[in-house]
């Protein structure tokens, strides 16, 4: 088969042919992504022989069509499809000579891999998916990869927010979706509310964004896994953390109320009473170190 790797593309996605990011020593045993890429065949060379690999691996073409074969069977693959594999089958893959796709790709291990892949409706002989919100997924991974690109700040829980998008594009949703309500994932969820639930501007659409997934359904797999709203657990957070001010310092209720990311004083006090049955004064007077 002939490759023109010298062929010109009228406009590159990025100024660079390919971008590699590794995520080492990972802890997470269930589910982890191990590294992520972009690789443009217009400048990159493919590799046509036939390989096994220790790890499962997900790819979006942003653009253009190839061929991929796996234990020995062909499919072809266009822009705005997802192909998978995972550590069992022997595969090759290569761009169309006429028109080299571009792809990024996600690398990903763990016990629940290949739990995901059949939730994805992955086998052998079906690798290939169609991606019913490419435009969006498009939109979501380009910015990603080219802030990291950049050496812009970008961090292994964005990686695997955007795998988890990557994936749910094409996972089968019964009853019950497959990913989001993965425990390991909504930790990773109050890790982020916990690093980011002082800051007066946090809010449950921005918690959605950073995570890459939609309002409604952040707010669904948080109630189903914790117990709790999103919105109750931020709150419980920021009262516990109002409490503790009225026991070791002496700053006003007000000014402790918007340290702890609360808005609106009067919301705060009605919340606080709520929660502690007293008033703020009261409490302090009861709790003074």
């Amino acid at each position: 088969m002939c490759y023109n790797g010298r062929m010109e593309r009228v406009q590159a996605l990025f100024p660079f042919p390919e971008y590699v990011k590794f995520f080492v020593n990972r802890k997470e045993e269930e589910i982890f992504v191990k590294s992520a890429g972009y690789n443009d065949f217009h400048s990159v060379k493919p590799q046509f022989y036939a390989r096994t690999q220790p790890h499962c691996t997900v790819h979006f073409l942003f653009g253009g069509r190839g061929t991929l074969n796996v234990n020995g069977k062909a499919f072809s693959v266009e822009k705005n499809q997802i192909f998978l594999l995972d550590n069992r089958c022997e595969f090759s893959y290569y761009p169309a000579p006429d028109d080299p796709w571009d792809y990024v790709w996600f690398d990903f291990g763990g016990t629940f891999a290949a739990e995901y892949l059949k939730r994805c409706g992955y086998t052998p002989d079906s690798p290939v998916k169609s991606c019913p919100n490419a435009a969006a997924l498009h939109t979501t991974l380009y910015a990603l990869f080219a802030r990291a690109a950049a050496n812009e700040q970008t961090g292994y829980f964005e990686f695997l927010s955007a795998f988890y998008l990557l994936m749910s594009s094409v996972a089968k949703e019964d009853d019950e979706p497959a990913f989001f309500y993965h425990d390991e994932y909504v930790e990773q969820i109050k890790r982020f509310i916990e690093l980011k639930v002082l800051y007066e501007d946090f809010s449950v659409e921005y918690l959605a964004k950073s995570m890459h997934i939609s309002h409604s359904h952040l707010c669904k797999i948080f109630k189903k896994s914790q117990g709790i709203s999103v919105i109750a657990y931020v709150n419980a957070l920021r009262l516990q953390r109002a409490a503790e001010l009225l026991e070791k310092t002496d700053f006003t209720a007000r000014e402790i109320a918007y340290m702890s990311g609360f808005k609106e004083y009067e919301y705060f006090l009605k919340c606080f009473k709520r929660r502690y049955g007293m008033t703020t004064t009261v409490f302090r007077m009861g709790n003074k170190r």
